[in-house]
C-alpha cells in the first residue's frame, strides 16, 4: 500500500525528525500490512493549500502554527480545501484542549510535538485513514437504495439538479421519466414482502437495461423509479421515452415524464411535480376506461 502524506511543519529540525520517524514506521511492523509512506513536506499554509488543491493526499500531518496562518484557523482552512482528507494535528505542550476541539470539529487525532514516536504516530495515521474510509463508505451508502442498489432520492436531488443545470448551460434538452409500479400493496397482501421486494428488484433490472452512460436511474419512492435522460444526436427525448415504454409493455407500470427546455428553464422540483402529475392523469384515465 502506498500512503501519500503531506507534512505541514515550519520548523526544519522538527520536520527532519518527523521524516525520520516516518521512515522508521515504514521499515517496521507498525501497520497491519506493508506500507510505503510517500511524504511531501511544506512549511507554509499557502504551499499546503496549493498541494491539497492539486494533489491526491491520503492524510495530512499538520502543525497549525505557521508563518501565514495560526491555530484553529489553519485547521479550518485545511478542512475547507480538503474535506475528505484525514488530518492528524501536531500541537504544542499544553494545547490538549485545542486538540479536543479540533477532533470534535473533524480532525482524526492529535499528537504533542516533542512526544512523537513511531508507535503512536503509526497508530494515529492508521486510525485516521481507516476512520475516514469508513466514514466515506457510510456517506456513500446514504445515497444508495439498499434493496435495488440504485441511487436513491437523496442522489436524485443532488445529481438531478446538477444535470438540470448542465442542460441549461449547454442548451440541451433533458427529461425526467417516472415509472410507478401499480398494485404493490395488493401484491404484498397476497404474496408477502419477499415477493414484493423481488418484483421491485426485477423492475430495477429491467429499467437498468434501458440506461446508458448519459442516463441515470434512481429509486425515489417505495414503488417509483426515476430515469433522467439527455437528448442526443442519436436519440430524441420522445424516442427515448417510447423505447422505455416499449420495454415496460405488459408490466403493471405507469409512466410519466417532464421535459426540461433550455429556453424556458424550470426547476427540478417543478419538473418532478409535472412528471408526477402526468402519472396521475394516466392513472385516472385508466380508471375511467375501466
Amino acid at each position: 500500500m502506498n500512503l501519500r502524506l503531506l507534512l505541514v511543519e515550519p520548523e526544519p529540525e522538527e520536520a527532519l525528525f518527523l521524516k525520520d520517524v516516518l521512515v522508521d514506521i515504514e521499515g517496521g511492523r507498525h501497520f497491519h500490512s506493508w506500507v510505503h509512506i510517500d511524504t511531501m513536506h511544506v512549511e507554509t499554509w499557502a504551499d499546503a493549500e496549493a498541494v491539497l488543491s492539486t494533489e491526491r493526499m491520503d492524510v495530512v500531518l499538520l502543525n497549525p502554527e505557521l508563518e501565514d496562518s495560526e491555530g484553529f484557523e489553519t485547521f479550518r482552512r485545511c478542512r475547507v480545501v480538503a474535506p475528505r482528507v484525514p488530518v492528524v494535528m501536531l500541537l504544542g505542550l499544553g494545547e490538549e484542549a485545542l486538540g479536543v476541539r479540533m477532533v470534535r470539529e473533524g480532525a482524526q487525532d492529535f499528537l504533542i510535538r516533542g512526544q512523537v514516536d513511531c508507535a503512536p504516530l503509526a497508530h494515529a495515521l492508521s486510525n485516521a485513514v481507516e476512520r475516514e474510509r469508513i466514514a466515506s463508505a457510510a456517506q456513500a451508502l446514504r445515497f444508495i437504495d439498499p434493496l435495488t442498489g440504485l441511487a436513491n432520492l437523496g442522489s436524485f436531488t443532488v445529481f438531478g439538479e446538477r444535470d438540470r443545470k448542465l442542460a441549461e448551460l449547454l442548451g440541451n434538452g433533458w427529461m425526467i421519466l417516472l415509472a410507478e409500479m401499480q398494485d404493490m400493496d395488493r401484491l404484498t397482501e397476497m404474496h408477502g414482502e419477499q415477493r414484493r421486494d423481488w418484483t421491485l428488484v426485477q423492475m430495477a433490472e429491467l429499467l437498468r437495461r434501458q440506461t446508458n452512460s448519459a442516463q441515470l436511474l434512481y429509486r425515489i419512492g417505495p414503488a417509483r423509479f426515476a430515469l433522467t435522460l439527455f437528448e442526443t444526436e442519436f436519440e430524441s427525448l420522445e424516442r427515448a421515452q417510447q423505447r422505455v415504454e416499449r420495454a415496460l409493455a405488459g408490466e403493471r407500470v405507469l409512466v410519466g415524464s417532464a421535459i426540461f427546455h433550455p429556453q424556458d428553464p424550470a426547476s427540478l422540483e417543478d419538473l418532478l411535480a409535472e412528471a408526477s402529475d402526468s402519472i396521475t392523469m394516466v392513472h385516472n384515465s385508466h380508471r375511467g376506461a375501466a
